[in-house]
């Protein structure tokens, strides 16, 4: 599969994504999508997924030096102990010491920007993150992100359903 590279990092085009697949399906089609290529695997930590993947993670986990592992901020937690507490819950689920990208998944009415990007650059400047980024934000919104980080243009991305 072909990669972006950006910032020299090497991210994958093309990700599965789990949002709302359970149990059986959702092992196959991680499993089915390893075998066809996939590298991007996309976690947002919610019930459903969480309950769906504890086998798919395993193997997961164990060819991760292959993968990209993305996982995402919900728009509830960002509050900056908030989004550390979620970024501990999914390296923890994932078993992981790090993930390749770490999201800001939804935007959100009351949200501060500036907290928000200086928690993702203190993870990101630790270690944890190799890039962080945001989803689903309009343009508006990705001019105020580019503008206020102090490292320019962070990752972003949109999902095609």
């Amino acid at each position: 599969m072909e990669n972006l590279q950006t910032r020299g990092i090497s991210l994958p085009r093309l990700g599965l994504g789990t949002f709302r697949m359970q149990g059986e399906v959702c092992r196959a089609a991680v499993e089915s999508a390893l075998a066809l290529g996939y590298r991007q695997y996309r976690h947002r930590g919610n019930v459903w997924q969480r309950r769906c993947r504890r086998r798919g993670h395993r193997r997961i986990s164990r060819r991760a030096r292959n993968l990209h592992v993305t996982t995402k901020v919900w728009h509830e937690n960002l509050a900056p102990d908030a989004i550390r507490r979620a970024f501990d819950a999914s390296l923890k689920k994932l078993k992981l010491d790090h993930v390749d990208l770490y999201l800001v998944h939804w935007p959100s009415k009351n949200m501060n920007l500036p907290a928000i990007f200086e928690t993702l650059l203190k993870l990101n400047q630790e270690g944890r993150t190799r890039a962080i980024g945001v989803a689903n934000f309009n343009i508006a919104l990705l001019k105020t992100v580019s503008n206020r980080s102090r490292r320019r243009s962070p990752a972003t991305r949109s999902s095609i359903t």
